[in-house]
């Protein structure tokens, strides 16, 4: 089905397009639409949070190797096992999207990955889904995988390992940014009666509202 065709199907059934974006444009379209203020510094805490105690477990690292040589492969094996964990977690954190999309009833999900802006998703071809229903889809990944990681930090393990565990839930939290940001979005439609839904196929994303 062409883009005419998918748009002329809502507008028949009584839906009007208030926005939309192409799947190109996604870094573009969550930048002129970034959070409130108070939640970016949120955010941006949180973040700087995580790098001082990324900073401090290097520096007991430093302490307890006591030379050079011990340190740097110590850090080299924190930095190997972490690209290992972020490759892993990102078919997982769409994996869970996945899982919560046929949850919620998306018959045809799909995954893609756009190269350019280095952006992964996962995407339900034809299904509509309001505020409440994106917020479920967007945040389980953000919720299951930082509690996940998070336990990780807990269990005894050498400090090179604790560093790297860090590195994930650090990357973990940036890769979540697009999802936060799509739904701060869908945020100022939570009062109306506006639904998401992906043009898979034409690679479109569209914000349709019900007329009533």
């Amino acid at each position: 089905m062409d883009k005419n065709s998918f748009l002329a199907f809502y507008e028949e059934a009584g839906y009007r397009v208030v926005d939309s974006f192409t799947y190109s444009d996604i870094k573009f379209f969550l930048m002129r639409n970034r959070p409130k203020t108070a939640y970016r510094v949120l955010y941006f805490a949180i973040m700087l949070l995580l790098l001082f105690f990324i900073g401090f477990m290097i520096g007991s690292m430093w302490k307890q190797t006591g030379e050079a040589g011990q340190f740097w492969l110590a850090i080299g094996g924190s930095i190997i096992f972490a690209l290992v964990g972020c490759v892993i977690l990102i078919p997982v954190h769409e994996f869970i999207h996945w899982l919560v999309y046929r949850n919620e009833g998306a018959a045809d999900v799909r995954f893609g990955a756009i190269w350019r802006s280095f952006a992964f998703y996962a995407a339900a071809h034809n299904f509509l889904a309001d505020y409440k229903t994106f917020k479920r889809i967007a945040l389980a990944p953000l919720y299951l995988l930082s509690a996940l990681l998070c336990l990780l930090l807990l269990f005894p393990m050498p400090l090179w390992g604790k560093v790297a565990v860090a590195l994930v839930l650090l990357f973990h939290l940036s890769s979540c940014s697009g999802d936060l940001m799509m739904l701060s979005y869908m945020s100022r439609y939570k009062h109306r009666c506006v639904f998401t839904v992906d043009d898979v196929d034409n690679r479109f994303t569209y914000f349709l509202e019900k007329q009533s």
